[in-house]
């Protein structure tokens, strides 16, 4: 009964520790997952801003000459990059003039941005597009090409980048709390047991002995805490019961 107690202590000890820990690793889980997520969707969204930028430098003598094959060669090259859904280039009027989805583009995407009325400028803008028959969401960056008289480009960058690495930095953190979850509770029982625990047991056997009048065997812990307090003061105690009865004995 006596080691079922003892072990529901370190028992609870280390339920208290896990449960702490738990909560603590959520915390930092969640300040790591907003903090990943809001610096590479930031990064991912730079990237695209100056590839669309880019192309749109480029785009802007090709759509003057009105060469749609080199302004389709010219977004077919970047097309490739793994964080690249697809690049459109459209007319002032959002009429889509080049694309990499070799014209059989989603509708979501088709009219991802609403159409500019001419006059307005919108030099550049960020929306994100869930495109249901991809089963996949991206970022839609649109860039003016000379300040959108002659159009714009848009470039799709894939949510999923993101999400991708979000996980992989989520699941190496959460092996790592839990390695060090299980070393945590493992040193802490282990130091409970020397230094709690045993103490307590050896303690409450001597107050039994004490208590059934046997006072031969001194209180000895070997701990420099409350409990060795503790156990001098049931030491002063036997050697104090053991005299009184001895003088009692000698009248």
């Amino acid at each position: 009964m006596k080691k079922l107690v003892y072990f529901s202590l370190r028992l609870r000890i280390a339920v208290f520790i896990l449960v702490g820990t738990l909560i603590f690793s959520c915390i930092i889980l969640y300040t790591t997952y907003r903090y990943v997520n809001r610096t590479l969707t930031e990064s991912l969204i730079e990237q695209g801003r100056l590839l669309a930028a880019n192309i749109a430098e480029i785009a802007a003598e090709k759509i003057i000459e009105e060469d749609f094959v080199e302004l389709k060669s010219t977004v077919e090259k970047y097309k490739y990059y793994s964080t690249i859904e697809y690049i459109l280039i459209e007319d002032y009027s959002g009429q889509i003039k080049t694309d990499t989805y070799n014209g059989i583009v989603p509708s979501e995407i088709a009219v991802g941005h609403s159409e500019t009325q001419f006059g307005e400028t919108v030099e550049f803008d960020v929306k994100l597009i869930r495109v249901t028959s991809q089963h996949t969401q991206v970022y839609d960056i649109k860039q003016a090409v000379k300040e959108g008289l002659l159009g714009y480009v848009r470039v799709g960058m894939k949510k999923s980048f993101v999400d991708d690495k979000i996980e992989e930095t989520i699941i190496y953190l959460g092996i790592v709390f839990l390695i060090g979850t299980f070393l945590a509770i493992t040193l802490t029982v282990f130091i409970i047991t020397l230094q709690f625990s045993r103490p307590i047991a050896h303690l409450t056997e001597m107050a039994h002995k004490i208590s059934m009048g046997d006072f031969n065997k001194p209180v000895r812990v070997q701990v420099k805490n409350e409990i060795g307090i503790l156990a001098e003061a049931i030491e002063r105690m036997r050697e104090s019961l053991k005299s009184s009865i001895e003088r009692l004995k000698s009248r």
